[in-house]
């Protein structure tokens, strides 16, 4: 069964956030979004998780249901979808949870601001 669409968007932001798989480590750290175009763009990640990460892009090329690829260097890049975009914030789900050889992402989440 599937839920009326107005209750999908009646409940609070936070609610939203209680209900996600994982805390997401908050940071402060340079990244890069390539599009399936192969266009690059500069981003901000604000947050990440093993299943995700929220950017803040000053472009505006973020579109809700892009697949692109992100990653903190070349040899770094994860496969992701955009989810949903607020102005110039938008909000990722990789397509696989970060593998343990990512250890530029491991690490990245162990050194978060939230710390």
């Amino acid at each position: 069964m599937n839920a009326p669409i107005g209750r999908l968007y009646s409940a609070k932001q936070d609610t939203f956030d209680d209900r996600r798989r994982e805390r997401r480590h908050t940071t402060h750290f340079e990244a890069m979004l390539e599009t399936s175009q192969g266009r690059r763009h500069p981003v901000l990640l604000a947050d990440i998780s093993h299943h995700g990460c929220c950017v803040q892009s000053n472009g505006d090329g973020l579109r809700q249901g892009a697949f692109v690829s992100i990653g903190l260097c070349d040899n770094s890049m994860l496969p992701a979808i955009i989810r949903w975009v607020r102005g110039q914030a938008a909000g990722m789900e990789f397509l696989r949870a970060v593998p343990a050889d990512q250890t530029e992402w491991l690490d990245l989440m162990d050194l978060g601001l939230d710390g």
